[in-house]
């Protein structure tokens, strides 16, 4: 479940000891702690079996010594914990690998990090099935191997930017910038980005070069040129145990090395309320309408969920979530055609079902 926004940007950008986590090392200049989360989830959607599984468990290390009163060395490491037990996967795989310096005028890290824009997030609560209005990760899975983060905390306000390097065009190119900020009982963050993939893979070809020897035939990946420029603009309104949130988002992703375009327009609102000092009870609803001229459809996705989670104490909790969907879905297909632009995605008027458990340290 995503926290509200600023308590979101926050931690994010303040690296600071897990209150469950286990202390390797505690003095007055250093710490480093051993954290991590152990999930179980159990889903039932719309004709498919009961599924059961690891989530996103995780575990890693952390670190932050102090070089002098103003300024910080700090870094971290992380592994998914998680397994797949159709293709006999159990292999830890590394989700982060970050160091950097934080000083009074702000804070650089350097290494394969989330982005900025998946850090601040925006109007979801969900556990599972909400999201589908922030449109970010479309292309870069809301992470980046190669990212120099700058986060700048100021008394009122969060400034965050991001640039990952493209590396020759091996990485996705990445820049972003967000501001947020609170005023009463109100915070809001507006921002946006540009990510752009020249390696896209949408298929394979087979090529003969001399047709009549057929064991010079080969396949070659065909790629395209994808950029995805999004803008994005959230507020929330706290009030007793209850908080609302609306964020829009605008979004464009257009082959560059063709004519096909996906314009988007997303609409999030969301809210929670707190029915006991250790629960509190979510729902939002989230409409995507896309776009394209080359289409004679156009994607028109509908989003609803609801959900209640219940922490026994500061590291275990359960949750279960209800959600339904219905619409399409507008992206670049997995074929190579003349057009890459097409429906990915066709839900119609699904029910879906999860309850999940988490134990933190």
């Amino acid at each position: 479940m995503k926290k509200t926004l600023l308590a979101v940007a926050i931690p994010a950008v303040l690296f600071a000891h897990s209150a469950s986590a286990v202390e390797i090392l505690k003095t007055d200049e250093a710490f480093v702690d051993f954290y991590g989360h152990l999930r179980t989830e159990v889903k039932k959607l719309e004709d498919t079996d009961v599924t059961l599984n690891a989530g996103s468990s995780r575990a890693g290390v952390q670190a932050q010594y102090a070089v002098t009163d103003s300024v910080d060395i700090f870094g971290k490491v992380e592994f998914g914990l998680n397994y797949n037990t159709a293709s006999e996967d159990y292999a830890m795989k590394n989700r982060l690998h970050f160091a950097g310096v934080d000083t009074d005028f702000g804070k650089l890290s350097f290494g394969r990090q989330w982005v900025i824009s998946d850090e601040i997030w925006g109007a979801d609560y969900s556990y599972f099935f909400g999201g589908s209005g922030l449109r970010h990760a479309t292309l870069s899975g809301a992470r980046h191997d190669s990212l120099i983060k700058y986060v700048y905390e100021g008394e009122s306000f969060i400034l965050s930017a991001n640039y990952g390097l493209p590396e020759d065009d091996t990485n996705q190119e990445l820049s972003e910038l967000y501001l947020a900020s609170s005023v009463g009982s109100f915070n809001f963050h507006l921002g946006g980005g540009v990510n752009r993939d020249k390696t896209f893979k949408i298929g394979t070809v087979e090529t003969t070069p001399n047709p009549s020897v057929p064991e010079f035939t080969k396949t070659d990946d065909v790629t395209a040129d994808l950029e995805n420029t999004y803008f994005e603009g959230t507020v929330e309104y706290a009030f007793g145990p209850a908080l609302v949130g609306f964020t829009y988002y605008n979004s464009t992703i257009e082959n560059k090395g063709g004519n096909e375009e996906i314009k988007e327009d997303a609409y999030s609102i969301a809210a929670t309320y707190s029915w006991a000092d250790n629960a509190t009870a979510y729902t939002g609803f989230e409409y995507v309408e896309q776009n394209s001229d080359q289409l004679d459809i156009d994607g028109d996705g509908k989003n609803f969920y609801i959900g209640t989670d219940y922490h026994f104490n500061s590291w275990s909790r359960i949750y279960v979530e209800y959600g339904y969907a219905d619409g399409q879905t507008l992206g670049y297909t997995n074929k190579a055609s003349d057009s890459f632009v097409g429906v990915t995605k066709d839900v119609d008027g699904e029910s879906r079902f999860a309850v999940g458990a988490r134990v933190y340290w």
